[in-house]
């Protein structure tokens, strides 16, 4: 029953493989031998997709109610233990998950000896359902209407150029001077070269431009790094850099949006153990520049 229904939000004999260290040809046999069992086809079959049959949609959905109330009467059971086992599937931003999720992993670890991270790092948004990811950590609004989200904290984001840029640049005394400079832009923020900075107004926008843009925050760092223009980057990505000079936070009066900081998971009627603990842990270890939401 577990093995049909991940092959069903895989769509794939192969993926359900990798996951389960079967081979492809055992996973196949699986299906075949529950079909014949039940006496009905599940999955129309071809070269290039599984698709359910109308019968196989319907023992689907009861695949799923079964297996996610028996895991929920397992946990109810051993939840006084208190100790989360298995393996967890962690999915974060590439450099979010370097900075702030990986120097501290080593303590979840050593808490509970019996749990094992897979750890996925990756810019882009994955289908938790399709790649079996428990937990997701991202940056911004969560879109997704399927995902069960936790704000987790709020990130302080500065606005910053090198010494060497400004000295030949000059240094923008508020938002509307950035239209004059070369601004660096990151393009998986939604709102892509329109900065909000919050003033003595209230909120201030600044569409700015630039001869450089980029999908990866280290990419931003390196940029502004070596004198390529102005940054609006999270604090957390180059503080070191400001304590050591090479980079000065300016618009000190004008402060960038801060970014929020969301756990997610799929939407269940019950939320594994090691989910809830994980979470938990990255709420109370995140860097002093991100505002915990508890």
């Amino acid at each position: 029953m577990s093995i049909f229904r991940r092959v069903v939000e895989t769509g794939s004999f192969s993926a359900v493989a990798r996951e389960t260290r079967f081979s492809q040809p055992t996973v196949s046999k699986h299906i075949a031998a529950l079909e014949e069992r039940l006496g009905i086809r599940l999955l129309n079959r071809s070269t290039r997709q599984l698709n359910l049959t109308e019968a196989g949609r319907e023992y689907y959905e009861h695949c799923v109610r079964v297996l996610d109330d028996l895991a929920e009467a397992e946990a109810s059971v051993g939840r006084a233990k208190s100790q989360p086992t298995g393996t967890l599937r962690v999915s974060t931003p590439i450099a979010f998950g370097r900075l702030q999720i990986l120097p501290h992993l080593w303590k979840f670890l050593a808490a509970y000896p019996d749990l094992k991270i897979d750890l996925l790092m990756d810019d882009h948004n994955v289908d938790l359902v399709k790649e079996g990811v428990d937990v997701v950590i991202r940056m911004g609004p969560m879109a997704s209407s399927t995902l069960i989200a936790q704000k987790i904290g709020d990130c302080a984001r500065v606005t910053v150029a090198s010494p060497e840029y400004l000295a030949t640049r000059g240094e923008p005394k508020k938002p509307a001077d950035l239209k004059d400079h070369d601004c660096l832009v990151f393009t998986l923020l939604s709102t892509r070269n329109e900065w909000h900075f919050n003033g003595h107004k209230g909120v201030e926008k600044s569409y700015v431009n630039g001869r450089f843009s980029t999908n990866s925050p280290d990419a931003v760092r390196e940029a502004v790094l070596a004198g390529m223009g102005i940054a609006v980057t999270p604090l957390w990505l180059i503080e070191g850099c400001v304590e050591q000079g090479r980079l000065k936070v300016i618009l000190g009066d004008y402060k960038p949006t801060p970014m929020e900081v969301h756990a997610a998971y799929p939407d269940r009627r019950f939320v594994p153990g090691k989910v809830r603990y994980f979470i938990d842990h990255v709420r109370t270890t995140l860097d002093s520049s991100v505002t915990s939401v508890h």
